[in-house]
């Protein structure tokens, strides 16, 4: 058990109601963001394989991701501020279920309209998810007073490290791809179940200041956040989506060494989480994001200076590493700048941050028909570097 995991005393929650057993809450929180890691670790392995039974370059490729990022995007938009009026729980029950449609739908495409579908559903669902599984992490830091964001996402790295490394050995061994993406639906089933049969907490009180959900779009701290976390999450999703298809198809790797990779980068952010609450109590916020742009910056120009395996997996750790602070402290920040309303600033950074994934993956992808993949996964540090400069522009506390 964390040091000073408990429920508060006084005998009421911060919205005035009876407090919740909060000792039961966090490992559902660890489950849900573990498997929601599963999936996307999983998914970076199998994702050479579905272009592969598709024959699709990297063109066609980018644009499904795009739609898929798009939907993500509309979603987050139109239903994100629903996680604080249908409660958390529900939300979480209810994304989580779509999510696992989308999923089972990846096993049976047998074409590339059906794969627009599937990724339309499965993203739209994944970032109504995000950002329930966020808002709920929130609501826990608020009742314990204590800072779980960061174990929670380091959790949801774990999970990728499991799913890339499970998925490399499954497809090794002589396992469709497709049934790899049916493995991973019991796994999820199971919590889903949990979330249902949990109380969560409640979001906080509101402060009284007449700020409507449309308000936090020009409040210019939460934007400043915001955009930085859309850089750190760009850089994310194309390590999540690209890092596999550039091991496997551009390298020439097996697909276990290939899910090893993958599994390198997940595994750095793991560990990078677990030490991000001490890097960022001696550094504060602005200049430990400063230094993860950098370092960003710099692991990727390794990782793509070389054809040599080693240092290829080197740089993705130190990429990995890098960016493993950035969205737990932007997700943080957002939950601070708008006490009680933690579902809504999230959706916010979210919907921001998936614009990342709307404009990486055509931007990746256009670039890699004409340059090649290696040149056009220069952007992450392109990012890197400007995540540099904003962060320097960030208040101190």
């Amino acid at each position: 058990m964390i040091p000073g995991f408990g429920v508060r005393s006084g005998g009421t929650g911060p919205d005035g109601r009876t407090p919740v057993p909060v000792k039961l809450v966090l490992p559902v929180l660890l489950g849900a963001f573990g498997v929601f890691g599963l999936f996307w670790g999983a998914f970076a392995v199998l994702l050479a394989d579905l272009s592969g039974a598709l024959d699709l370059t990297p063109g066609p490729l980018g644009i499904a991701l795009f739609a898929g990022a798009a939907a993500s995007i509309l979603a987050m938009a139109l239903l994100g501020w629903t996680s604080d009026r249908l409660g958390r729980r529900v939300f979480l029950v209810l994304s989580g279920g779509v999510m696992g449609v989308g999923i089972a739908a990846l096993a049976f495409v047998g074409g590339y309209a059906a794969l627009l579908a599937a990724l339309i559903v499965l993203y739209a669902a994944s970032g109504l998810y995000d950002v329930g599984i966020n808002a709920a992490a929130v609501d826990l830091e608020k009742a314990t007073e204590r800072r779980f964001m960061a174990v929670l996402h380091a959790t949801f790295s774990a999970g990728g490290v499991a799913g890339a490394l499970s998925a490399g050995a499954l497809l090794s061994a002589g396992v469709d791809f497709r049934y790899v993406y049916l493995a991973l639906l019991p796994p999820l089933g199971a919590v889903v179940l949990g979330v249902a049969a949990t109380r969560l907490p409640p979001p906080g009180r509101p402060r009284e200041d007449g700020t409507r959900e449309a308000g936090l779009y020009r409040n210019l701290p939460l934007l400043l956040i915001a955009v930085i976390a859309t850089l750190a999450l760009l850089s994310e999703g194309e390590m999540e989506h690209w890092s596999g298809v550039y091991l496997r198809r551009t390298l020439g790797l097996s697909a276990l060494l290939g899910g090893s990779g993958v599994a390198v980068f997940y595994g750095a952010m793991a560990v990078g989480r677990l030490g991000a609450a001490f890097v960022i109590g001696r550094l504060g916020n602005r200049r430990t994001l400063q230094g993860a742009g950098l370092l960003a910056a710099g692991g990727m120009a390794l990782a793509l200076a070389t054809r040599e395996p080693l240092l290829v997996v080197v740089g993705f750790l130190v990429v990995g590493l890098a960016l493993s602070a950035v969205v737990p402290i932007a997700f943080s920040v957002a939950g601070d700048l708008a006490p009680g309303r933690a579902g809504s600033a999230i959706s916010v950074v979210t919907t921001l941050g998936y614009g990342g994934f709307l404009l990486g993956p055509v931007i990746v992808g256009g670039l890699a028909e004409v340059l090649g993949l290696r040149t056009a996964l220069g952007i992450i540090a392109m990012a890197g570097f400007l995540i540099f400069v904003l962060a320097s522009r960030l208040k101190a506390p």
